[in-house]
């Protein structure tokens, strides 16, 4: 295998892995916020909202790179733009599980801002902060078995 193409396939993984470190450190949100109190802790929750967006942006990205290597790989093997198209969709658990991940990881997102929206509001927010946490728990198992199907995956590339 030449060396462009392992560049091209590895800039996915390593971009996937600083995003897994983002999550992780972001997840420690829930030891940290029980010691904190007024503007020190006013910070934290907008530090952590803030992170929590980027992350998701982020996250996008590693999606992207991951479709746009598959394409630029298929392309320098010379493949028909009927392959090139069909590298579009997932052929591995891997895929699926990127797929799969970002739908949670929408949802996650999705119950982060409204935990926030409900906060400002003034209305109670523990229901939907708890099951942001919750499904920030699932995620974290998910992120791993994912990363360990894309090591999985690398090998069989390579």
């Amino acid at each position: 295998m030449d060396f462009i193409r392992v560049a091209i396939l590895m800039v996915h993984p390593l971009l996937a892995l600083a995003l897994i470190w983002a999550f992780m450190r972001q997840r420690s949100w829930r030891r940290e916020r029980h010691g904190l109190r007024g503007n020190e802790r006013t910070l934290a929750v907008n530090t952590h909202e803030k992170s929590g967006n980027r992350i998701m942006a982020y996250l996008l990205i590693v999606i992207l790179v991951a479709f746009t290597a598959q394409i630029v790989d298929a392309i320098l093997l010379g493949q028909t733009n009927e392959e090139v198209l069909k590298q579009l969709i997932p052929n591995h658990y891997h895929g699926w599980a990127g797929i799969l991940a970002l739908v949670l990881m929408t949802t996650l997102w999705y119950l982060g801002r409204k935990t926030s929206s409900l906060r400002r509001e003034g209305l109670n927010s523990v229901k939907t902060r708890d099951l942001h946490g919750r499904m920030s728990d699932v995620m974290a198992i998910l992120v791993i078995i994912h990363a360990f199907l894309g090591f999985l995956y690398l090998l069989q590339i390579f």
